[in-house]
């Protein structure tokens, strides 16, 4: 068996050490990435310290089953002390040293199937096309595989106001060493979105001294929810158990969901109102009120909040295929920040960065954006609010693609992957693949050779997959490799 490895992020890394788990007769694997970031994927490559990971250690593990698996490799580390954060309790390190603990798990799980008589290979270089299990890649090299894996990721953020070659504007902001050096001390600069990555660029901008105004442009205005520090949580009826039962029967109503979270707070005595009012409120209430209830509360008994993030990921991936349409069309379509900021907060320490921010106006949140023009320089930027816009002098753009988007680098592959009947696009978007085997779907036929891991999936949710949702899916996808 000869399997192929497209893409060397956080997916890949966990199929990798998925295969080196696995007893199986050893075979050949190739894995094909040409980025610089080798292993870290965007957001892990080599950069400022202030760029923190935004998640606990128990959130961030890529080892199947093992949620300590990445909490264990930084105690091991022994140099984290200095990025404690007193919210959660826990280390909190900079992105870039997740970045160093996926590339050496990446290398184990090399050395030890190469010590099972494995031969695993890597090559700097994209593919571009497929010619039946032949992968050809850029650099001219032609590579069979009995096979493939989409690992692509999602790719970089999209220019959605045509900004790309004007001066001053910065389209991919990773890493922020590299695009954050060279803006002026003073210059107004202007942030498109206000996600973690908009998170991310306060954050770096702060720690450079940064003494000019910034904006986030936004549609809604709305920040990340802010990560409370962990609980032990054993949940009895928002199980991935239950969810299962209720996929198996066919079509589920998002109403059944909320009866599960009913029950659950009923069991531990606490009401589900107190959850939906923080839910209804999500892009009504000041962000910077709301972000400072939200830091006094990140030792709050109520679990509501708690449960419904790890609910999300644990069993949003099971149920979200069968959710009636007209649901799924709702939560994508009208309340997507609200589950965005939900399922990947900030962490307190940026959150505190952010606070601060806001409260000595240097940080602005600009709502309703409608559009950034480059002119005489700089940069226009208009709102449909009764408040004038605003001119800026550096723009950088941290909205992430939307799920099911294709990576630009990848597009010519999955081009040539649809024109030779080997992949199919959903009706909402992303590639159709089995469930369990993740084999791609074409006519309602699993193809031989092509899998897909992640959000390219069409049944994956619109919110980015985490680490451990990566690892068990490459848990499942490496049982049908070796079955």
């Amino acid at each position: 068996m000869h399997i192929g490895i497209i893409g060397a992020g956080v997916a890949a890394v966990a199929l990798l050490d998925a295969l080196a788990a696995e007893a199986t007769a050893p075979g050949a694997i190739t894995v094909f990435d040409g980025s610089q970031a080798m292993w870290r994927g965007r957001p892990y490559q080599h950069d400022v310290a202030a760029v923190r990971v935004n998640a606990p250690p128990a959130l961030m593990s890529v080892r199947a089953g093992d949620r300590g698996h990445y909490a264990q490799w930084v105690a091991e580390r022994g140099d984290t002390t200095g990025y404690f954060d007193e919210g959660l309790g826990q280390p909190i390190v900079p992105r870039a040293v997740y970045g160093d603990y996926l590339e050496q798990t990446a290398r184990r799980a090399i050395d030890a199937l190469r010590g099972r008589g494995w031969r695993v290979s890597v090559v700097n270089a994209r593919v571009t096309a497929a010619d039946g299990t032949v992968l050809r890649t850029e650099d001219g090299g032609a590579h069979p595989v009995d096979r493939a894996v989409l690992c692509v990721g999602s790719g970089r953020p999209r220019d959605h106001y045509g900004l790309t070659g004007a001066p001053g504007y910065v389209g991919e902001p990773y890493p922020l060493a590299r695009t954050l050096s060279g803006i002026a001390a003073t210059a107004h600069v202007a942030v498109i979105g206000s996600g973690l990555t908009a998170v991310d660029i306060a954050a770096g901008l702060a720690a450079n001294g940064h003494t000019g105004p910034i904006s986030l442009l936004s549609r809604s205005g709305v920040l990340p929810y802010v990560q409370q520090r962990p609980a032990p949580l054993a949940p009895v009826h928002l199980t991935p158990v239950n969810a299962l039962r209720l996929a198996e029967r066919g079509e589920i109503a998002f109403t059944e969901l909320a009866d599960l979270m009913r029950a659950e707070l009923a069991g531990l005595g606490q009401d589900f109102g107190t959850l939906a009012a923080e839910i209804g409120s999500t892009e009504s209430e000041e962000p910077a009120a709301r972000l400072r209830r939200q830091l006094a509360d990140v030792d709050a008994t109520h679990m509501g909040r708690r449960l419904l993030t790890m609910a999300i990921r644990t069993i949003g991936p099971i149920v979200w295929p069968r959710l009636a349409e007209a649901d799924r069309k709702v939560l994508r379509d009208r309340h997507f920040r609200t589950i965005s900021s939900l399922s990947s907060p900030m962490v307190p320490y940026n959150a505190n960065i952010v606070l601060r921010l806001l409260d000595s106006g240097q940080l602005r949140l600009r709502r309703g954006v409608t559009e950034v023009e480059a002119r005489g320089g700089g940069f226009v930027i208009d709102t449909d609010r009764a408040e004038s816009g605003c001119t800026a002098d550096v723009v950088l753009n941290a909205v992430n693609p939307p799920a099911y988007t294709t990576p630009q680098e990848t597009e010519p592959l999955i081009g040539a992957l649809l024109a030779g009947a080997a992949a199919e696009f959903g009706p909402d978007g992303g590639l159709l693949a089995e469930a369990g085997t993740r084999r791609l779907l074409v006519d309602g036929r699993p193809h031989p050779t092509w899998h897909v891991l992640g959000n390219l999936a069409a049944d994956a949710m619109f919110i980015a997959a985490n680490p451990p949702g990566l690892a068990a899916e490459a848990a499942l996808l490496t049982r049908q490799l070796a079955g």
